[in-house]
């Protein structure tokens, strides 16, 4: 007789269960709905009416199929039929239903069957999935996306050097397809051995917020070096700081650049032969012009001058080739920098309008290649003259702390989406739609040119305000001078 509830406390215990039922049914966030034999819904949460859009009214007396796309209804029915004619207990599907909206609900659909008396219901929680539906279709479009570019995106842990990589950065590094799990370690060790030190003295001095710029060669299982480009930036926001990078093959466009340099090194070198006599012959005429005819004098000095800009294109084509192949070569000597200016700019402006002002230690000198840094000023200087042909006084000025050498105008200043690309091969700014002479290389041998001596370049420039190009070189070591 202990054993027996009684009959009260069990209607209490029953109503008592029945309302914390209720309680939890309505405030799952999971959108949960019950049906009866028929397949008609007769009840929804908050959580569903959340999803669908629609209120409890327009809900409840429908079926589910109802607000399903066309493409899940037979094999939605054939699991219901299965369940409640098959006596399976339960069932699982993903499936794809419309809001009230029109826009489309992806969930994944668990149903479960019980009794209630002699009455069957099903009890069905729809879990939303479309945020994540939608990140992995975004995730396949990026990777299509880089698969066509010949990109891919990786994400390198700089404190135990693992990487999370997407799809193709194996192919792009030529790595076989087993090899999983990449770090640090095996990112480095896919570049020939020169790339890999000039890489891994990048990644180690990465420090906040920094970015990477790489171009490497790496070896492939056929034997041939493919071109690739590291670019990314560090991001310390974390726990641990992450480089967010991408990589991209960028081989055929290398080659179509040492075609391109082929070419431009073999007709310069031709064309370096006939101009040369042809330089000789007006500089004879210049010599012997008849002072009787004016007109005939006044065309043989234009003559000589387009000739000078002739050899001067010719001798940047040749020195932008050697670059590219490696082959500058640096002679360094000690010479004072106040009197190599002096040199350097004495010609530079012919109409002599413009005042070459020389600010620093007039006895600081430099550990360098005299006639490259020189070279380096008079492209400074005579930027400053062609585009700021109206301003008076151009500055150079020496900072022996670092050894960093400034060349500044007042001049109209350059648009600030232009200024990461001067020192590219043949890139030219035209101000205001206005064309100047040259064809964009006197900035990227200047960049080269320091880059070869260690040092680095830049510039700063405000519109309306003008311009000011630097570069600054190591100080002189003992060894470096002993070699010398």
């Amino acid at each position: 007789m202990d054993g027996i509830i009684p009959e009260q406390d069990y209607k209490e215990r029953y109503i008592a269960s029945e309302e914390r039922f209720r309680t939890i049914f309505s405030l799952t966030s999971a959108a949960t709905k019950i049906i009866d034999e028929s397949l008609t819904i007769i009840k929804v949460n908050k959580a569903l009416t959340d999803l669908l859009g629609y209120g409890e009214q327009e809900i409840c007396g429908k079926k589910i199929l109802d607000f399903a796309c066309a493409e899940y209804i037979d094999s939605w029915k054939a699991l219901q039929y299965k369940m409640w004619s098959g006596g399976e207990p339960f069932f699982r599907l993903d499936a794809c239903l419309k809001n009230k909206n029109g826009a489309l609900v992806w969930v994944h659909v668990t149903t479960i069957i019980f009794s209630d008396g002699d009455k069957r219901f099903a009890y069905t929680v729809l879990d939303d999935f479309t945020y994540m539906k939608s990140f992995h279709e975004s995730e396949k479009r990026l990777n299509m996306s880089l698969q066509y570019s010949r990109m891919a995106v990786f994400d390198m842990d700089t404190l135990d050097g693992n990487l999370t990589y997407s799809e193709g950065l194996r192919e792009i590094l030529g790595l076989a397809e087993n090899e999983i799990r990449l770090d640090r370690g095996t990112l480095l060790d896919c570049f020939i051995p020169d790339d890999k030190v000039e890489l891994e003295g990048l990644l180690t001095a990465l420090s906040s917020n920094s970015s990477l710029e790489f171009t490497g060669r790496v070896n492939t299982p056929n034997g041939e070096l493919k071109w690739v480009h590291l670019q990314g930036r560090l991001d310390d926001l974390g726990i641990s700081p992450r480089l967010l990078a991408t990589a991209q093959d960028i081989t055929k466009e290398k080659k179509a650049e040492r075609y391109k340099d082929d070419f431009i090194s073999i007709a310069s070198h031709e064309l370096r032969t006939p101009m040369t006599i042809l330089s000789g012959t007006l500089q004879l005429l210049e010599r012997n012009k008849p002072a009787e005819l004016p007109r005939v004098s006044g065309l043989i000095g234009q003559a000589n001058k387009s000739m000078r800009k002739i050899n001067t294109l010719i001798e940047d084509l040749l020195h932008a080739s050697k670059m590219s192949e490696g082959q500058l070569h640096l002679h360094k000597t000690a010479f004072n920098i106040s009197r190599a200016v002096e040199e350097c700019c004495a010609d530079i402006d012919t109409k002599g309008f413009h005042k070459i002002i020389f600010e620093g230690d007039n006895n600081l000198e430099l550990f360098a290649d005299p006639e490259r840094i020189q070279q380096v000023l008079i492209n400074f200087v005579g930027n400053a003259i062609k585009y700021a042909p109206d301003q008076e006084n151009i500055k150079i000025k020496a900072v022996e702390d670092v050894i960093s050498i400034s060349v500044s105008d007042s001049g109209p200043g350059i648009d600030a989406d232009k200024v990461g690309h001067l020192f590219d091969r043949y890139y030219r700014v035209d101000s205001d739609g206005s064309q100047y002479s040259g064809i964009g290389l006197g900035l990227y041998i200047s960049a080269e040119i320091i880059k070869k001596h260690g040092g680095k370049i830049g510039v700063s420039s405000e519109l309306g305000k003008g311009s000011e190009f630097w570069f600054s070189l190591p100080k002189t070591l003992p060894e470096e001078i002993e070699q010398g």
